[in-house]
């Protein structure tokens, strides 16, 4: 069976939705973005939490640094 590819796209403003919903017995979260207009939810394994936390760390700290200059 062949894979479904989908980018979707959403532009995260102080209105916009953030939530999360546990899933203990999967070892999973379901981070929701969005709104009125649509959502996107990331399902994410326990194992991956900390690597999208580092990548939104990174993408800070790299906008600090240029918005600072």
């Amino acid at each position: 069976m062949a894979g479904l590819h989908m980018t979707a796209n959403v532009h995260v403003k102080p209105e916009t939705e953030l939530s999360f919903s546990l899933y203990p017995t999967q070892g999973r979260v379901a981070v929701q973005i969005g709104g009125v207009g649509g959502d996107v939810t990331l399902f994410l394994p326990g194992s991956e939490i900390d690597r999208l936390a580092g990548v939104l760390a990174d993408a800070r700290e790299s906008l600090s640094a240029v918005t600072a200059a």
